[in-house]
């Protein structure tokens, strides 16, 4: 069991040849279309074919400022893979795994600029905090990072489990981080009041808190024994074995997982780890609707996780513990806001014996706003163009954009920087 928790291999120096050497160098390439940072990916290549990795590294620097995170964890089936034109008769370019190869083989980092003694904050140490921090230290600019937890990295640490990315990945970009000059303060939770109150000592604040809670089910009995939210339930098991903080939770039975998003597949992977002897994704609409990437979802069926699609709980069943789930049978009628087909009830109800369950319904914001002054809606900070309602804030990231990918939070925080450093050209 325990190789279960180790991340697929990358290329070596051979497959990395191979591979790159398929590359058609199209004249208008597709998959750069598909890339959310516009990443020049035959340009990459190319350099990867001419042995020319010192090049490669540098053109991947220009575009993404957490390539050995994102290379791993993007969604590329969706974005340079799901573009790539050789995808639409045979098998797409594994730009991915190039990417981490060059990642692997080279560790390009820039000339830091002198330094301009302009002191910006930065709330949150996850993947948009981390992109804008890297990008503004580089400007020589002073950063200080508050982050709520006593580790870098956000979801990428404590959402991520380790067969999917390997914590030396994390490290190595928290490392380079702190290297560049950046001031951490660790264990800080901050409200907004005192957010407002850092104007007295920074001339620029970025807020990028991330979505830090699960929903609730919100349904009878969800808040027995047997019952986690998703990201609980993967923060102490990724702290367990990735930092060896903690145990992680021990299971045994049934575990059902309500959702079929990304960390519902996270979820029920590491129940499997974790030795539940069964584990069942119980999900409203059919796989159509999913909205985790087929690949996600694959490899769950790979490892034995059971779907049971159209089917809604309605009831945790059990008085102290679990003990079971009452689900309704659903069907699926016209599309909804979200473009997928809205599932409705249908009075036919099953049961599902088990021992926990736990909850992958979507992730929402902390309500931190004591003051009501940075404009939110429904905790999640408005803004226009990153910029907030009060001078010199920002946001990006998942507290912006709502649950996203890692690369869409990274080029938040990537614009924010862009921002501050043309505002004091």
């Amino acid at each position: 069991m325990d190789n279960l928790w180790n991340k697929p291999l990358d290329y070596n120096d051979e497959e990395a040849k191979l591979e790159a050497s398929r590359c058609l160098s199209c004249k208008k390439p597709m998959c750069q279309t598909g890339c959310p940072t516009g990443m020049r990916i035959r340009d990459f290549i190319l350099e990867i074919k001419n042995d020319n990795l010192e090049e490669a590294a540098k053109i991947i620097d220009s575009c993404s400022s957490l390539s050995n995170i994102c290379s791993v964890v993007c969604p590329h089936e969706n974005q340079c893979m799901g573009h790539c034109i050789l995808g639409k008769k045979g098998k797409p370019i594994n730009c991915g795994k190039l990417e981490k190869y060059v990642q692997n083989k080279v560790h390009y980092v820039r000339e830091k600029s002198e330094a301009n003694n302009i002191k910006v904050a930065v709330i949150g140490g996850g993947p948009a905090g981390l992109a804008c921090s890297k990008e503004l230290l580089l400007n020589g600019f002073d950063v200080t990072i508050y982050e709520a937890q006593n580790f870098l990295g956000g979801v990428m640490t404590y959402g991520i489990p380790s067969y999917r990315l390997d914590y030396s990945d994390v490290l190595r970009i928290s490392d380079e981080i702190t290297s560049l000059g950046a001031k951490v303060i660790y264990n800080t939770k901050l409200m907004e009041s005192d957010i407002l109150k850092l104007k007295e000592t920074y001339k620029y604040i970025f807020i990028a808190t991330g979505l830090t809670k699960v929903r609730k089910l919100g349904i009878p009995n969800d808040n027995i024994e047997g019952v986690y939210d998703a990201l609980d339930f993967l923060m102490k098991s990724n702290m367990a074995i990735k930092l060896n903080l903690g145990e992680a939770p021990k299971l045994s039975g049934t575990v059902v997982v309500v959702g079929a998003g990304n960390v519902a597949m996270d979820a029920a992977r590491t129940a499997v780890r974790l030795g539940a002897s069964k584990t069942i994704i119980a999900y409203r609409r059919s796989i159509e609707e999913a909205p985790a990437t087929k690949h996600e979802i694959n490899d769950a069926i790979n490892e034995g996780v059971e779907f049971k699609f159209l089917t809604n709980p309605v009831e945790v069943l059990g008085s102290d513990k679990v003990t079971g789930v009452k689900c309704e049978v659903m069907k699926l009628t016209e599309p909804d806001e979200s473009g997928r087909r809205r599932p409705v009830g249908t009075n036919e109800y099953i049961t599902i014996d088990c021992d926990y369950i736990i909850s992958a319904i979507g992730q929402i914001p902390d309500d931190i706003y004591d003051s009501k002054i940075i404009e939110t809606d429904h905790n999640y900070i408005k803004a226009t163009n990153l910029k907030t309602n009060v001078d010199n804030i920002f946001v990006g990231g998942d507290i912006y954009l709502g649950a996203k990918t890692v690369v869409q939070a990274m080029r938040c925080g990537r614009e924010v920087a862009s921002y501050i450093i043309e505002l004091e050209k």
